[in-house]
């Protein structure tokens, strides 16, 4: 594990005080086996957020204990947002929040790893990095592996740190996430939370996990070149927008 930033006292949490929300578009054939062991094993606060899928997605979810809303703008971005939406309207809000992809790619079981850092109060922050186990790495296609070392050089230039991944698995308290005013609605959410995280001076760190390529369903990016070239452009805007003209929240 690299922990990066200077070291501040953070709150100890423990895994029930984590939500997990899962963006999902028609991931029926996955989502069973990742809500079932999500809440066995970590918190029952799962947050399915069904974006405009055609299959069978929130009655599986349902099915097997998650809480579905929905959102019917395509888009990750606008997914990750309504599910910080709904948390936001809760009497009790949860602690620590997880993002966690629903197509299977990622492992269920990094999890808790990923989150450790974060519940024993050493970091605000941490993101499963695919790029460092040689068998995570070579999941991803070509055009995903070029964009993403790119965009985590870029960042590691910009910012002095040696970031390795922009990947999907992120944990996050609540109220470091609260001062990032996230609003991209597709592409840009990961390299916009990244960004920020890194502009703000939030505690935070990278732990390695595994990655696997896709087996059910069908990828939005993966093998498309125009959808990968789009994904690029709109990430290289967000990141550009985040360095030059946003600032944090105070709320």
């Amino acid at each position: 594990m690299t922990i990066y930033s200077m070291i501040k006292m953070v709150p100890k949490y423990t895994k029930e005080e984590m939500a997990i929300i899962v963006p999902a578009n028609n991931e029926e054939a996955s989502l069973p086996a990742i809500i079932t062991y999500i809440k066995s094993s970590i918190s029952d606060k799962i947050i399915v957020v069904d974006n405009a899928s055609i299959d069978q997605t929130s009655n599986i979810a349902k099915s097997v204990g998650a809480q579905v809303i929905y959102e019917e703008r395509l888009g990750y971005g606008n997914a990750c947002l309504k599910g910080i939406k709904y948390l936001s309207t809760l009497k009790e809000k949860p602690k620590v929040i997880c993002f966690f992809d629903g197509d299977g790619q990622s492992k269920v079981t990094d999890i808790l790893r990923v989150a450790n850092p974060v519940l024993q109060g050493k970091v605000e922050y941490c993101q499963g990095s695919r790029m460092i186990y040689s068998s995570s790495k070579g999941s991803l296609d070509v055009l995903a592996r070029i964009a993403n070392r790119f965009f985590s050089y870029i960042l590691s230039i910009t910012f002095r740190q040696n970031i390795t991944d922009i990947g999907p698995l992120r944990i996050i308290t609540w109220d470091a996430l609260k001062t990032l005013g996230m609003n991209s609605s597709t592409f840009g959410w990961t390299i916009e939370m990244s960004a920020k995280i890194l502009k703000t001076g939030t505690v935070h760190a990278e732990i390695p996990v595994h990655y696997e390529k896709r087996m059910k369903g069908k990828s939005k990016i993966s093998g498309n070149f125009w959808n990968a070239f789009k994904a690029a452009w709109i990430m290289m805007i967000t990141y550009c927008q985040v360095l030059l003209f946003w600032r944090p929240s105070s709320d």
